[in-house]
């Protein structure tokens, strides 16, 4: 293992214990700090860590645009806390690989469609009617004020003012 190889190693091990201490799990991430080292390892590559490395390292994986992205952002963020210590260390540009979330467009559902979709919400679980009780209101709140699922789900008594009919 080269000497820049030997203290990125330390660093990104500093870094994960950092992270993880500071409530993060770090599971993914670690991965692919620790396949940076071999990287750099296996090119025997010399430090600072500068964007030709990441890149490099970045397009030696096969994978989906958003995947790199991730990869990417990981080892930017990584970067950050690198050049505490290293200040030769390169700033990542965090507009280089974007990410592309194809959002599909939403659904909507014609009256039959909803009407079917209620009624295997009240017999979704024959053993928890409860189930139905809160299933059948939920898909009506939904289809009939185009909230989202998490909007609705995090709905409170506060949220409703029953004296003005809000």
């Amino acid at each position: 293992m080269s000497t820049f190889s030997s203290r990125l190693s330390k660093h990104v091990e500093a870094y994960v214990a950092l992270r993880r201490s500071l409530g993060f799990s770090l599971s993914k991430q670690a991965a692919i700090l620790r396949a940076l080292v071999a990287y750099v390892d296996g090119e025997q590559l010399d430090g600072p860590l500068c964007r030709q490395t990441v890149l490099g390292f970045i397009g030696s994986w096969a994978g989906t645009a958003n995947g790199r992205a991730v990869r990417y952002g990981v080892v930017r963020r990584f970067s950050e806390y690198l050049a505490i210590f290293d200040p030769r260390t390169d700033a990542l540009d965090p507009k280089a690989f974007p990410r592309n979330r194809a959002i599909p467009p939403p659904r909507i559902l014609t009256d039959e469609e909803l009407s079917r979709l209620m009624a295997a919400c009240r017999s979704v679980s024959p053993d928890y009617p409860e189930r139905a009780g809160f299933l059948t209101p939920l898909v009506g709140l939904l289809a009939s004020t185009g909230m989202r699922s998490g909007e609705a789900l995090r709905l409170d008594i506060s949220d409703a003012d029953l004296t003005q009919g809000i």
